[in-house]
């Protein structure tokens, strides 16, 4: 697991933007997987991992070198392959949530995702 304890508000904050967005949620309760969520909604599900960090994302960042404790404990859970899998990410100074869609060997940066109608406005 990664290191650090649990960012609670984040996490708590993470559940008020899933609820926006028209989720609902579960907290993890099993201390050994790496997640902090399970939304779901009639359309689709999605486990998510809630990430705080301290300083500014450069726009050219890869997030396999930002964050790859995160992403490998995202990919190693044990649901199937083709389970959504999220990391929502964000900066103490920037307030929006940057959503990465963790796949076996990419990382993806949702910018716009229809059914949620959300926005982000980090995107490239």
């Amino acid at each position: 697991m990664t290191r650090g304890k649990k960012p609670t508000a984040a996490i708590d904050e993470a559940k008020k933007f899933a609820e926006k967005m028209g989720y609902r949620w579960q907290t993890n309760e099993h201390p050994d997987l790496a997640y902090n969520l399970f939304i779901f909604k009639p359309e689709t599900a999605c486990i998510v991992r809630v990430r705080q960090t301290t300083y500014r994302i450069d726009p050219d960042t890869m997030y396999e070198n930002l964050i790859p404790d995160d992403l490998r404990e995202v990919r190693a859970l044990p649901f199937p392959p083709w389970f959504p899998k999220e990391i929502w990410l964000r900066t103490r100074h920037e307030r929006v949530w940057r959503r990465l869609r963790v796949y076996p060997t990419v990382v993806g940066e949702i910018g716009w995702w229809g059914p949620d109608d959300y926005t982000n406005p980090h995107a490239r």
